[in-house]
């Protein structure tokens, strides 16, 4: 083929011009060079669409590869960023727990209208009051501690009193609970003054005021996240169950609300699914007292020879002065009829019977020599109380001795020791003595009695002073009783339950055994004793 391409038909010239013939081998040679050729312009053009490929696909790749950085790098910084938003959160939200862990408390609200404190704090006035307040602190701590999850060890107990004072001063002077009102009013302000949390509000006279600031102290502290718990003594108006019947169904409410049950709940409120618990020792079991109209003469004051004092009858006999109606008194013109002194309130009529049952020789004699006894007289009263069941009447409790004749057991049948307020560095002080408590308390040392004092490894030679034996009787409670819970000796000096605080930190803790943990002496069934009293085994004879 020539360059215009036509093929070569014929031979080809030679040195001379001539042409020379050709062969089929040359043409056979030449047609290869041509199919090679021919190759060689259909590989070129294979390598340039492969080339071609190549370069749109690494066009391709790049363009998704600054597409990819470009997202990449918005990421990094977008990660950045939240990275940052996070630590923040992170710090605001610590800040924050920080500042709903501060300062938790737990609420008391208590209706003094309808539960009143203990007689034995009452008669004391000012330190009464004062001694409530602590009592009733460390009982609620303890129940904290116990009952309510991971309440931090820092929280604090407020408490809120509401009462008509006045009318509540003088229905407790009328039952005999208190001298005058002077006395009520001054228990009122020790139980303040006990601690910085603690009130006792003055509500004045009129319908339901009480019920009105429980409520609304309810409400706002009801969802308080630094109130941990609110503990409502409520008396059995009906008032109360239609206010808490409002959060029946809040398991919020149910939860952060506890019921006490200081005087039996009113049947609507026990049919609600709240918390209950008591505090043994601090209130009365019954509604505050009060006596029939006309039972006392003259008004009420605070004079205190208004009132006759209550008397301890011990060395007395039937024929003593305190025993004698005198004119002055405001009992001498006593006209109730037999029917009004079965009205009377149990712990009025307890403290009066033992003088109308002691002197109703005495005085049914001289009525009789008199014939003129009438409905006014010791003679028809003591008359009128012999129709009544003859129980044993416990004597009015001193400071120093308890007049106790039951034992208390918890559902399990276990025997809880009753509270004992005590001076710290009292108990401490005749601790280190080293005396020995069946000496002096206890039922006598076997030792002493029978003349081998050396034997006992106490001592036996200190002068104590009836204060001094109650103190003894808290170091003696430090001792655990070999009988263990089910001890039913009365007169028993020894402790039945713990009476160490309990561990609120330490691998101890949430274990409901003392801060002396493994080194306590008191077994572990006498650390997470029940104190929840469901029954009493009463005891014949005194303490």
């Amino acid at each position: 083929m020539t360059s215009n391409g036509h093929a070569l038909t014929g031979a080809l010239p030679n040195a001379n011009g001539n042409q020379a013939p050709t062969t089929n081998g040359e043409e056979d040679h030449i047609a290869s060079i041509w199919t090679r050729y021919e190759h060689l312009k259909y590989s070129d053009v294979m390598k340039n669409l492969l080339l071609e490929d190549v370069i749109s696909r690494y066009e391709n790749l790049n363009r998704k590869h600054k597409n990819y950085v470009r997202e990449n790098e918005a990421g990094f910084n977008t990660v950045v960023d939240y990275k940052k938003k996070f630590e923040e959160a992170c710090r605001n939200l610590q800040h924050l727990q920080g500042i709903l862990n501060r300062n938790p408390f737990i609420l008391v609200l208590i209706d003094g209208d309808g539960i009143l404190f203990n007689t034995d704090f009452l008669a004391q006035g000012d330190k009464g009051g004062k001694r409530a307040a602590a009592f009733m602190y460390q009982a609620i701590r303890t129940w904290a501690l116990r009952e309510i999850i991971e309440i931090p060890d820092d929280f604090r107990i407020a408490v809120k009193v509401y009462a008509n004072v006045k009318g509540l001063a003088e229905t407790c002077a009328k039952a005999g609970l208190v001298s005058n009102i002077a006395h009520f009013e001054s228990f009122a302000h020790g139980f303040g003054s006990g601690n910085d949390l603690f009130e006792f509000v003055d509500v004045g006279q009129g319908d339901a005021r009480a019920t009105g600031k429980m409520a609304e102290n309810l409400k706002l502290n009801l969802y308080d996240y630094h109130c941990r718990q609110i503990i409502c003594g409520c008396s059995q108006d009906y008032d109360y169950a239609r206010l808490f019947g409002q959060y029946a169904l809040d398991k919020e409410a149910l939860s952060r609300v506890t019921l006490l049950e200081a005087v039996p709940l009113a049947n609507a409120l026990k049919q609600l699914e709240f918390k209950t618990t008591k505090l043994p020792g601090v209130f009365r079991e019954a509604q505050p007292p009060i006596a029939p109209p006309g039972f006392l003469t003259g008004p009420l004051n605070t004079n205190a020879q208004a009132f006759r004092p209550r008397v301890e009858s011990c060395g007395l006999s039937a024929t003593s002065e305190v025993f004698t109606p005198r004119t002055a008194s405001p009992f001498s013109p006593l006209t109730s009829s037999g029917a009004q002194l079965h009205q009377l309130d149990g712990q009025v009529l307890a403290q009066r019977l033992p003088h109308l049952r002691s002197t109703s020789m005495a005085s049914s004699a001289e009525s009789s020599d008199s014939g003129t006894a009438g409905l006014g007289s010791w003679a028809a009263i003591t008359k009128a109380s012999s129709a009544l069941p003859l129980t044993e009447i416990p004597k009015a409790s001193r400071p120093f001795e308890t007049a106790s004749k039951t034992i208390s057991r918890n559902i399990k049948g276990q025997r809880i020791d009753e509270p004992m307020d005590y001076d710290k560095d009292e108990v401490q002080r005749l601790k280190k003595i080293k005396m020995c408590n069946q000496h002096y308390i206890g039922q006598g040392c076997c030792h002493y009695n029978a003349g081998r004092s050396d034997k006992c490894p106490h001592r036996h030679d200190v002068k104590l002073t009836p204060q001094e034996r109650h103190w003894l009787r808290v170091v003696a409670r430090e001792t655990p009783c070999k009988k263990g819970t089910e001890c039913d000796d009365v007169k028993c000096i020894y402790g039945h339950r713990c009476p160490f605080p309990v561990a609120t930190e330490g691998s101890s803790r949430g274990s409901g055994m003392c801060l002396n943990g493994e080194n306590c002496r008191f077994p572990r069934d006498m650390h997470i004793t029940d104190t929840k009293i469901v029954k009493t085994t009463r005891i014949t004879g005194t303490f």
